[in-house]
């Protein structure tokens, strides 16, 4: 695995928790974590042993083997799923590569946000490559420390935020594959808390939706970003706008007009918006899906197809709406260099995609030969780790400006 991390952040200072049965490999490993990354390391033979550790001491990263008597290392990170405050992982193991990435997508649906995975023999230049990325993660969502900023956001505290104006947009850049050139921008939602600092969507959205508050906060950073893009559209640049939209929201018959309201008001133009309907939300009746997509394109809207693939619909929604773009999620593009599966995968969306002249956007890129799998295959624009991480506007005009 070769991840990216930003060179100028420093490592966080963290405690590891080494979970492994064979004792000669328990001991070479933990020697090699002590002298190269973190002198803090405790060992546990199985599962069961770690869990009693972990009720009694929180650590920064738990590296697990799968294959280990009494629990196996699957049914370990069930249970790690279900501590407060999950520690990064790391998986370590012989078994087969599929097996590994099945293991890695269980422990992301489970609620970890930081997961690697890596073959047998342990190369320790892998794992500090995943603790660099970590660390970038971390620092990246704001909650490199304190660990508090991992907790939800009352009501009445986000309610505040929004009425300060606390809330911004955070932009992650999209490249062309060929140029490396940014041509476009996701929006990503960032709380700049008084006391907690910059916090993450996975502390408020949850909140903001369940009180009915998302339309607020849309209008918020559609206008940040649509006031940024015509700032760069005059410094000779005209990037498009990729903003998320919850599918629920199509069933208001207000949304399109809002939306081209809050457009015009800015100067800009309905198809530079890319409006990114999320595949893993779906519309109370698809008849609301349909005629709110339909009054979207009516107005001018670039429509696409977020996390493509991993929905319950994905082609029968593509076949029912004229997409402009369809996301594909990093689950089919991290890796895909070395799984056949997640290849195969990407090749027929791909020339799906093509076939039907529709744009194809890959996320998550962080490896050089998933970007040239990507690359031969197609895809016409990527973002992830390995070109640039999402940041606040002064950073990205920074980089904009200055780099391209």
């Amino acid at each position: 695995m070769e991840l990216k991390a930003n060179k100028q952040v420093q490592p966080l200072p963290r405690s590891i928790l080494l979970v492994e049965d064979h004792a000669f490999q328990q001991e070479y490993m933990a020697q090699q974590l002590r002298s190269d990354i973190v002198s803090q390391v405790d060992c546990a033979k199985n599962g069961i042993e770690a869990l009693a550790m972990l009720q009694q001491k929180r650590y920064d990263l738990v590296i697990c083997d799968l294959a280990m008597p009494g629990m196996d290392g699957i049914v370990f990170v069930k249970h790690l799923a279900q501590l407060r405050d999950r520690p990064d992982l790391f998986i370590l193991s012989s078994q087969p590569d599929s097996l590994l990435q099945l293991v890695e997508r269980l422990a992301k649906s489970l609620g970890f946000e930081r997961v690697a995975s890596h073959a047998k023999p342990m190369v320790i230049d892998d794992i500090k490559a995943a603790v660099r990325c970590f660390d970038d993660l971390r620092l990246m969502s704001g909650r490199a420390l304190p660990i508090d900023n991992a907790v939800a956001a009352d009501a009445v505290d986000v309610l505040e935020g929004l009425i300060r104006k606390q809330f911004t947009a955070w932009y992650q850049p999209q490249h062309d594959i060929a140029t490396a050139r940014i041509v476009g921008v996701e929006v990503l939602a960032r709380w700049n808390h008084p006391r907690r600092g910059v916090l993450p969507p996975s502390v408020f959205l949850d909140t903001i939706i369940e009180s009915n508050w998302i339309n607020h906060l849309n209008s918020i950073l559609l206008e940040k970003a649509l006031r940024a893009q015509a700032e760069w559209r005059k410094a000779g640049r005209n990037l498009t706008i990729s903003f998320n939209l919850p599918v629920c929201l199509l069933a208001e018959e207000s949304l399109p007009d809002r939306l081209l309201n809050i457009v015009e008001s800015c100067g800009g133009d309905p198809g530079a918006l890319m409006l990114e309907l999320t595949e893993t939300t779906v519309a109370d009746q698809f008849s609301d899906y349909l005629a709110g997509a339909a009054r979207l394109k009516l107005k001018g809207f670039k429509l696409s197809i977020d996390d493509f693939g991993t929905g319950y619909s994905s082609l029968f929604n593509l076949m029912s709406v004229p997409f402009d773009e369809i996301k594909l999620d990093r689950a089919f593009v991290h890796g895909a260099h070395k799984n056949p599966v997640a290849r195969a995968a990407l090749e027929s969306s791909i020339a799906l995609a093509k076939r039907l002249d529709i744009k194809v956007v890959a996320e998550g890129v962080e490896d050089p030969r998933d970007l040239a799998l990507l690359q031969h295959q197609g895809c016409s624009t990527v973002q992830g780790y390995l070109f640039s991480r999402p940041m606040a506007e002064p950073m990205f005009e920074k980089l904009l400006l200055g780099r391209n």
